[in-house]
């Protein structure tokens, strides 16, 4: 190739990726000054609070120009109201993003698009900061001891709101395995469902992840005040290998039941998932997806997460959507079956005071 050819071929390269570069930079100016909203679906001092705000305070760095990131609490509907605005109401101009409950993604897929206002699918995902299984807690106080009592003896468990891990947790069970959960609904986070465990308000509580036991409700296991019943999805991990506890996948009756329960604990792959609204500018969408895969593998985030005992087990944005629509494209005759299977029922109530 002639010094000339080669001139010509490199400057056609650089003239059609100047465009690219050209979007980077004004991306990366955009953020410079700026304030970013990170929006929480928990009250504060619950542990999707805690993995929110140990995001906001390290993606920062990772994002050029060093936007401030201000977090937001905005609790209610087990996280559907913290995505409804992001999606519906929050500036598409990579100006906000959040973190919901995996419930408040999947409710759609399985037939219950009347508590959804968004469009699931089309969120703009940044990934997930850990998967984990989610497990059934009981005051050792409590008249059942382990899963088989739960079948003849009533539980009277809390929960935030009806779509809920802390809620559908239970139902799921109740329905397909006939067990006697009392779901007690409309505590404002995990931390108070907690709280009101310990207190003796309520007696347990279920659908909730280890990297939220934290503070009383550690100490309480510690104490011997509270025990794990059992682990709730029929995934092992080394600490439920440790602990030898059953699982309740264990205890369903047909492979149909199994399968239904399998899709359902299916989403605690993606226990902690963080998005944008949908049609963000595709260079502003990139550049935090980037500063989200970075916080996850930054030595200062890793150190604070370890000292307050929050696992990290990331998961790429592109791997988030490949969740989901994983379970949206699940047959529909095994969606209609899991939405059956997550109904409230009359075992579900309100707690007495909480706002309507």
């Amino acid at each position: 190739m002639s010094t000339l050819s080669r001139f010509i071929r490199l400057g056609a390269i650089a003239f059609a990726t100047a465009p690219f570069m050209i979007a980077g930079a004004q991306a990366a100016d955009f953020y410079k000054g700026k304030k970013i909203t990170l929006i929480i679906p928990s009250s504060a001092g619950g542990g999707y609070d805690t993995y929110a705000r140990l995001l906001g305070r390290h993606i920062g760095r990772h994002i050029p120009g060093n936007p401030d990131i201000v977090p937001q609490n905005m609790p209610g509907a087990g996280g559907k109201v913290a995505a409804a605005y992001i999606a519906n109401a929050a500036p598409k101009d990579g100006t906000v993003f959040g973190e919901t409950y995996p419930q408040a993604l999947t409710e759609a897929a399985f037939g219950r698009k009347n508590l959804v206002k968004y469009d699931t699918q089309k969120l703009t995902y940044l990934g997930s900061m850990n998967g984990e299984p989610y497990y059934c807690f009981a005051r050792t106080d409590a008249p059942v001891k382990s899963f088989k009592d739960l079948t003849s003896k009533e539980l009277i468990v809390g929960a935030t709101g009806q779509g809920s891990s802390t809620a559908v947790s239970p139902a799921l069970l109740n329905n397909l395995i006939g067990t006697k959960f009392r779901i007690i609904t409309g505590y404002k986070g995990s931390s108070q469902v907690v709280l009101a465990a310990i207190k003796g308000e309520v007696q347990g509580w279920c659908g909730m992840g280890w990297s939220s036991i934290r503070g009383p409700s550690k100490d309480a296991i510690e104490k011997g005040q509270i025990k794990i019943l059992f682990q709730e999805n029929g995934q092992f991990n080394d600490r439920v290998r440790d602990m030898k506890l059953v699982r309740a996948t264990d205890f369903g009756k047909t492979d149909d039941d199994r399968k239904i329960m399998n899709l359902i604990y299916s989403q605690q792959i993606f226990g902690r998932p963080f998005f944008a609204p949908p049609g963000i500018p595709a260079d502003r969408a990139k550049i935090l997806r980037a500063a989200f895969d970075a916080s996850m593998k930054d030595p200062k985030l890793l150190a604070e997460a370890n000292k307050i005992g929050a696992d990290i087990r990331p998961m790429t944005g592109a791997e988030l959507q490949k969740e989901i629509d994983a379970i949206y494209s699940s047959p529909q005759a095994l969606l209609d079956k899991a939405r059956n299977a997550l109904n409230p029922g009359s075992a579900m109530t309100k707690r007495s005071g909480a706002k309507k």
